[in-house]
């Protein structure tokens, strides 16, 4: 579909919507992060700089001893978006990683609304541009994706997912079987460069789908039609993400399946008829013990949730519709875990997840995103209702009514026909009059209006401390030495990982933030940081509680061996520290004398 001039306002509003919901962190995104999730932001900005430096230093794409030193950390493991992170690569290179964060952030709800449109269009789901545009605008820019925006840009960048299923949905069309499956793998390996829950996701959505939709006899023509190109499809995609797909499972710092406590991270069955945060009508303190502001994927608010039902039982005849309502419901279902949660609390009932929280890859995905899901679903069969029930006929481009014979020919296979070739409903006669249209409109209105986001918050970025900011830290610290920060609690990891990015990761850290495997799982499950030795328990202790402990030589003895462990260079303490005079008694104590530089403290080790 070519982008013509209409078109191009299309792209062009979804953009403009996109830097109006970033506008706080567009202000001076060098100076500014998102206030609701920094840590993950921390995380990206790392990630991107890291990818930068593949260009300038060879580093690996997909394992870094840079972070967690000694061990490092396996970034086909972790969320490293190399297919944004490279080609944005020369942007962070000249301007720094939150500029690129910036960047990529905007690009996720608006490149996923662009995505759905000409999906949309392109594969005759609508044939209607007005129609298109609302049900793209709500994949794009919907409760539970404005909600990923909030440091998540790998799962809201959702772009890629109608093409894969644009291009899945033209194996039913003849040509080029090996073109067919070189296209899909080209975007399968890309989305996997992305984010690989997503991808999971959605082919586990689409199969569903599928299940529902197809007839039972036209199940095996349509397999027998795909299998081919999704032969070619398996083999090249498979042949590409061979190494990296080990890599990540059986490679270093591999680890089996998400804590356990992440499995409870589930949808809040209340959560459905609320507003989330970021919409107008939104009221954090209402249903902050409904879930986070990074994960509310299930806030359609209650004017919506009664519009659908209404919706599908209008479009029941339209086997697509109906087939996305199904879905949507299932899907829904599924994300409330394996334990069902209403207004905070756990109740007695067991929900469907549970059946397969246990299985290879479901035991990677958090149960509350599997409700992304239901977004786009919903988006298209809004789409569906606007073109069938609120944009005039002519207006749609279409004729009122097929011939019967036509109608049933259209519809007889997956492969012959399109969502769009269905026989109309509640047009066998005539078109909706006019009074239906705006009954349709003003209920369509009613359930979308209270959706329309607030730009996300941004704030001031914590000071770097001069030793850093002003590069005297060079003077002080070997170009590749590991700096160990202390005490060296969440937030020192935190705050070691934006100093090094600050530096371009010229120097290696010891721990941060990242999932790695627990060292005391048998089953390997991940957990969220490094394991902490005996000396960062005990430097955490003073650094909470501010009173300088008389040391045994045991504990000093402790030192120097989690030194070793770590291969530390320099040990370095922040002034800026509550306690930090306190910890830096206790350091001498292990260290020996430490030298203060500008703002902070470092011993030589």
């Amino acid at each position: 579909m070519k982008i013509g001039g209409k078109n191009a306002l299309v792209v062009l509003s979804y953009v403009i919507f996109s830097v109006v919901l970033f506008h706080q962190l567009w202000a001076a995104p060098q100076q500014r992060m998102l206030a609701d999730n920094n840590q993950d932001q921390v995380f990206f900005e790392w990630v991107l700089t890291h990818a930068a430096r593949l260009f300038t230093h060879g580093d690996s794409p997909i394992f870094t001893d840079q972070l967690n030193a000694p061990l490092g950390v396996n970034l086909m493991a972790n969320t490293s978006i190399l297919g944004l992170a490279l080609p944005l690569a020369p942007v962070t290179l000249l301007f720094g990683a939150p500029v690129t964060f910036a960047i990529i952030s905007t690009i996720a709800p608006a490149g996923t609304a662009i995505s759905w449109f000409f999906m949309l269009l392109r594969c005759e789901v609508v044939r209607s541009r007005t129609a298109a545009y609302l049900g793209a605008l709500f994949c794009g820019f919907a409760p539970a994706m404005v909600s990923q925006t909030t440091g998540h840009p790998n799962i809201a960048g959702q772009f890629m997912i109608p093409l894969i299923l644009w291009a899945v949905f033209r194996m039913r069309e003849p040509g080029d079987t090996v073109r067919k499956g070189l296209v899909l793998a080209a975007l399968v390996v890309y989305q996997c460069f992305i984010n690989e829950e997503v991808l999971f996701l959605a082919a586990f959505a689409l199969l569903v789908f599928l299940l529902v939709y197809l007839r039972p006899r036209e199940i095996l023509p349509a397999a027998r039609a795909a299998l081919p190109a999704l032969g070619v499809t398996a083999l090249v995609a498979g042949a590409v993400m061979a190494y990296p797909l080990w890599h990540q499972f059986a490679g270093p710092q591999a680890y089996h399946g998400l804590p356990d406590f992440v499995h409870g991270f589930s949808a809040d069955f209340a959560s459905f008829s609320n507003f989330s945060r970021r919409s107008i009508l939104g009221d954090a303190t209402r249903i902050d013990k409904l879930g986070g502001p990074t994960e509310e994927n299930t806030f359609f608010g209650w004017p919506l949730l009664l519009l659908l039902p209404a919706a599908a039982a209008a479009l029941w005849r339209h086997r697509g519709a109906r087939a996305l309502f199904v879905t949507a419901v299932v899907f829904a279902l599924l994300s409330l875990g394996p334990v069902v949660k209403y207004q905070g609390e756990d109740t007695t009932w067991h929900g469907p997840w549970r059946f397969l929280v246990d299985l290879p890859l479901f035991d990677s995905v958090v149960p509350t995103r599997v409700a992304l899901v239901v977004t786009p679903l919903v988006g298209v069969l809004l789409a569906i209702l606007v073109d069938r029930f609120i944009v005039a006929p002519q207006a749609a481009g279409v004729a009122a009514t097929p011939a019967p014979e036509k109608a049933e020919q259209e519809t007889e296979a997956l492969g012959e026909g399109s969502f769009a070739s269905e026989p109309p409903v509640e047009r066998d006669d005539e078109p909706l009059p006019v009074a239906g249209r705006w009954l349709w409109a003003a209920a369509l209105a009613m359930a979308l209006l209270p959706l329309i986001p607030t730009p996300q918050p941004a704030n001031d970025r914590p000071l770097p401390p001069v030793f850093f900011s002003s590069g005297v830290w060079r003077q002080h610290v070997p170009e590749q030495a590991t700096v160990v920060v202390i005490p060296g609690g969440w937030w020192e990891g935190l705050d070691a990982m934006r100093w090094a990015t600050d530096a371009r990761l010229d120097f290696k850290i010891a721990g941060g933030y990242f999932l790695a495997p627990d060292p005391n799982d048998p089953e390997r499950k991940a957990m969220f940081g490094p394991a902490s030795p005996p000396t960062w328990n005990l430097l955490g202790q003073v650094g909470n509680d501010g009173v300088v402990p008389v040391l045994a030589p045991e504990q000093i003895a402790q030192a120097r061996t989690d030194l070793a462990y770590w291969k530390a260079d320099r040990v370095i303490l922040a002034d800026s520290h509550g306690n930090s005079d306190a910890i830096r008694q206790t350091a001498d104590q292990l260290f020996g004398p430490g030298e203060h530089v500008a703002d902070v403290w470092v011993w030589k080790v």
